[in-house]
């Protein structure tokens, strides 16, 4: 399978070492000289990727293309690029719809839209796609976990998610303060909040169907702990919080669209 990425920031990067250490099977992968070093340290990391000298020649070496760019940059850098309708596209960009692609692009198989984020180089990424075709969701299941959506309203809700990433790391992060002011070691309490979090997603994530008000329901005994703390973040609305934040995130999104 011949892939190819022009552009290769913090997120391609991530998938390109993420294939690389799949199971797929063969590979060769064309990188963009657009951020040289990083296209040099994958390079020479991995014997089947392979810098090429300009980002047409990526499209001239690849079946699958992934696109990568800055948004401000991307359709001024794909219009000078000759695609064809033997290749297939998949874009990561958050500000370019289908439509505007595949006008910037002009000639193609097929295109699709994902969202993986860097955690995918651990191969434990849910990554939301629009219109994948096989060959898209079969990469897409070897690195991460690809959810397809129905739309690309869909998807737009879904990328603004992304943006509270940096505040679920900071609550974490005061949690652990919190235990470590209270007499935990240090390690002790960063390793419990990380490993407390990812045990309780991975309770939902396993149940036949995912509804969270039965799972805080649950964890929540009468005049207990649970049922304690749910009441008082509640009613001190932060939850209501989150919303907002993902309310103005989504309007800052669509404007840039």
């Amino acid at each position: 399978m011949k892939l190819g990425f022009i552009g290769v920031g913090k997120i391609a990067g991530a998938v390109i070492e993420a294939l690389c250490t799949s199971k797929m099977g063969e590979l060769s992968v064309s990188l963009s000289p657009r951020n040289s070093e990083k296209a040099d340290k994958l390079a020479s990391r991995f014997s089947n990727v392979k810098k090429q000298a300009s980002n047409q020649e990526v499209i001239d070496n690849s079946d699958i293309i992934f696109i990568a760019l800055r948004p401000a940059d991307a359709q001024s850098i794909l219009s000078d690029l000759r695609f064809d309708d033997q290749k297939t596209v998949v874009s990561f960009i958050p500000y370019l719809t289908h439509s505007e692609l595949a006008e910037a692009v002009k000639h193609f198989k097929h295109i699709s839209r994902a969202i993986p984020l860097p955690t995918v180089v651990h191969h434990n990424c849910p990554i939301p796609v629009f219109n994948p075709d096989k060959t898209v969701k079969t990469i897409l299941d070897h690195i991460g976990q690809p959810l397809e959506v129905k739309s690309e309203t869909e998807l737009h809700s879904i990328w603004t998610l992304t943006g509270l990433i940096t505040p679920f790391y900071e609550l974490m992060g005061a949690l652990s303060q919190w235990t470590h002011e209270h007499g935990v070691d240090r390690d002790t309490t960063n390793q419990y909040v990380s490993d407390l979090f990812e045990s309780l997603a991975y309770a939902a994530q396993k149940a036949e169907v995912i509804d969270f008000e039965e799972l805080a329901d649950h964890a929540a005994t009468p005049n207990g702990m649970n049922e304690q703390a749910g009441k008082e973040i509640r009613e001190k609305g932060a939850h209501e919080i989150y919303r907002q934040a993902s309310d103005n995130l989504l309007a800052k999104f669509m404007k840039n669209l």
